[in-house]
């Protein structure tokens, strides 16, 4: 049976505007419609300086050491972020290293901890290591849950996996399944980074970090791989080829991947290079195009990602902001893109962790690639936000 609605994880529905009003201090719009009760709400434009902003529950700003974001806009109206393992302020526990952490946000700058994944869930995580880190999770709504996929994996780890749970909210309680996958059942090495993606009322998965990008179909609740998994190694195509030669090639091969389908044409987004190194980190965000979802994918010479260029440029390291890389992307109010991603604020505090930021997404005239605007972070200046819905 195929499932239907969903096209894309975060690809929210364009909104019609009608009459619009800019103001200098933070751009307003005011939108109606006798189609949609929803669209009367009033849509706005707050500033926001990169990297973006933490609070305590006292409501008192810190920083947080977050990585490889992933952001839905919930059913309530609020944005939530899921993002790997971190130390964080969880609630009334005060400071605590959270595996599964979940952050709210009204406008998409300014995000607080409003629950975890696995806290209070003691056996969750058996399927793994005990030492196994929880990296790179991706939720969607799928019916009337939501299903968090989630990397657990060791350095170096021989046999990485992807894990499910599901949630009648985007914040908890949470049901655990375990592993819906693994290396060696699945064949793709390093079977880390998934993101689910409904094309066509079908659910698939893809994943794979610097040996290939996999992906395969799942049954209609999202939670076991839909062929089983004793013949998951016939049915994985491969999105992206892998040209590591059995070595990781992280100059040439991708992780982190993301697809998003704009204008029936589809974009994977993956990041090269080097992710964690601190102020000398390389990580990159490169984009190809394809009219199929299974790809093959092409940069803009017409080259697919396996070879030539391995992509156009999205956005790439500065001397102020380092390592950017392992993207999501994010539809606002008024239909406009927004890149998500992680990277290094080198004259920063925290110099050598990895925190959260956001760009606008701009489409190239004459390539139709995306890229976000010299194709590097903006840092502490003042831009205007995505539009979002007045609280």
């Amino acid at each position: 049976m195929k499932i239907k609605g969903y096209i894309s994880l975060f690809v929210l529905m364009m909104l019609m505007v009608g009459c619009s009003q800019i103001t200098t201090d933070s751009a307003t719009t005011e939108m109606t419609s006798s189609e949609d009760s929803s669209i009367q709400d009033k849509i706005i434009h707050k500033t926001y300086q990169n990297p973006l902003r933490f609070y305590k529950q006292d409501g008192s700003e810190y920083f947080v050491g977050a990585a490889d974001p992933d952001v839905l806009k919930g059913d309530d109206g609020y944005f939530y972020m899921y993002c790997t393992n971190t130390y964080c302020e969880m609630g009334n526990k005060g400071m605590n290293y959270d595996r599964g952490p979940i952050f709210r946000s009204e406008d998409l700058i300014n995000w607080s901890w409003v629950g975890s994944v696995f806290d209070g869930y003691s056996n969750a995580l058996d399927w793994g290591d005990k030492d196994a880190g929880v990296w790179a999770p991706s939720v969607i709504k799928v019916g009337d849950k939501y299903n968090y996929y989630y990397s657990l994996s060791l350095w170096g780890d021989p046999n990485p996996g992807i894990g499910v749970a599901t949630s009648p909210t985007p914040y908890g309680p949470w049901t655990h399944y375990g592993k819906l996958l693994d290396s060696t059942l699945s064949g793709v090495s390093n079977s880390i980074d998934p993101q689910p993606f409904y094309d066509n009322g079908q659910l698939y998965i893809l994943w794979g970090s610097f040996y290939g990008i996999g992906i395969t179909e799942l049954t209609d609740d999202g939670t076991e791989v839909f062929y089983g998994l004793d013949d998951l190694k016939n049915h994985v195509h491969y999105l992206v080829a892998d040209n590591s030669g059995g070595s990781m090639d992280i100059e040439k091969n991708y992780e982190g991947s993301y697809v998003i389908k704009k204008d029936n044409t589809y974009y994977y987004f993956g990041s090269q290079g080097v992710c964690c190194g601190g102020r000398t980190s390389t990580y990159r965000v490169k984009v190809g195009k394809s009219s199929n979802l299974f790809g093959p994918y092409y940069d803009s010479s017409g080259e697919t990602l396996d070879k030539g260029n391995y992509g156009d440029l999205v956005i790439g390291p500065s001397d102020l902001v380092a390592g950017v890389g392992h993207n999501t992307v994010v539809q606002d109010y008024e239909g406009e893109y927004w890149l998500f991603y992680h990277g290094y604020d080198v004259n920063g505090e925290y110099p050598d962790e990895r925190t959260i930021f956001m760009d606008k997404l701009l489409w190239d005239e004459n390539t139709g690639m995306p890229y976000v605007k010299d194709h590097k972070a903006s840092i502490y200046e003042d831009l205007v936000g995505p539009a979002v819905k007045e609280f």
